[in-house]
């Protein structure tokens, strides 16, 4: 590195370390600013410049600051606009770094729940925490929801296969007996006098044959239709109970937001987008059902119509 781009990577470093403690001088005023250059330092290494080997010996040494304090500087950078940061530098340092741990939808959220002037930093912290929990939680039980839903796709498919061995099983007795009234209804018309051997005899034999192929045939339909409906019937009951849960869950903040007075804010779009989203998926997933355990060309031509008229209106 020649001696000129080093004097020019100093003086670089050197008036960013002006910059900061400048802002440090008015922290109040320019909060947002030193934190965006205490960043821009660690990012662009220009500490080294200044002769230190590590952002940590340069925030020590010429900032007064340790480690933590100076990520926590860096951390409202990252996380916090500036226009957040400005028009709520009266709450300190302490209560801004709590908030750089929510994601944007929960500091909102915060922010028109909580009046972070008045609350203490103990209480604000419990906030913080209880609503990491929360959305802890429910990413969960949503990871729960889609690998319940997953297993009982597999199960499905599982079932759906045997119930196709089953078909195809019935396809060939119903051959079968497709054969033995073929049979059956040559020997009925043979003349008398080219009849086989006491035809009588034969014919009934083949006319009782049949009579179990037949018997055989509609109690095997009978358990593939019962089956089938049974296991339909209890994935929709598992689907109908997840989503009515987390129906009932928007439902209830819907129904608080209604209630709230005149003048509190209206609820989150996102929320009733939720609240309508569950109920079009339970719908869906019953409808679904229904088309396995009732196949009908007509009804899916009409489920396939309403998707794609859907489809055309959300994307217009």
């Amino acid at each position: 590195m020649s001696e000129e781009i080093m004097l020019t990577e100093k003086q670089q470093a050197e008036a960013l370390h002006k910059q900061i403690t400048g802002y440090g001088e008015v922290i109040y005023q320019s909060l947002y600013g030193m934190c965006t250059a205490i960043k821009q330092m660690r990012d662009s290494k220009l500490y080294r410049a200044l002769g230190f080997d590590t952002f940590e010996a340069y925030t020590e040494e010429k900032l007064g600051m340790n480690r933590n304090q100076a990520y926590k500087y860096i951390a409202i950078a990252d996380k916090l606009s500036e226009e957040f940061v400005s028009s709520r530098i009266q709450i300190g340092m302490t209560k801004l770094t709590l908030l750089t741990a929510l994601t944007d939808d929960q500091r909102e959220e915060i922010t028109q729940t909580v009046d972070l002037e008045s609350t203490t930093v103990r209480e604000l912290k419990a906030q913080v925490e209880a609503m990491k929990a929360d959305a802890a939680n429910k990413d969960k039980l949503l990871t729960q929801a889609r690998e319940d839903s997953q297993k009982s796709y597999e199960e499905v498919q599982e079932r759906q296969e045997e119930i196709d061995d089953l078909k195809a099983r019935l396809k060939e007795r119903t051959n079968q007996m497709n054969d033995m009234q073929a049979q059956i209804n040559e020997l009925e018309s043979r003349p008398v006098e080219v009849a086989v051997p006491e035809p009588s005899h034969e014919l009934q034999n083949m006319q009782d044959a049949m009579r179990r192929i037949n018997l055989e045939h509609e109690q095997w339909s009978a358990k593939i239709q019962d089956d089938h409906i049974k296991q339909v019937q209890e994935i929709n009951r598992k689907h109908r109970a997840e989503t009515d849960a987390l129906r009932a869950e928007y439902e209830e903040k819907l129904a608080a937001a209604q209630a709230a007075p005149a003048e509190a804010p209206e609820p989150d779009s996102k929320e009733v987008f939720k609240a309508y989203l569950a109920n079009a998926i339970d719908a869906t997933k019953r409808m679904m059902a229904f088309l396995a355990a009732h196949p009908n060309d007509a009804c899916r031509a009409q489920a396939e119509r309403f998707f794609s008229t859907a489809m055309k209106e959300v994307q217009a």
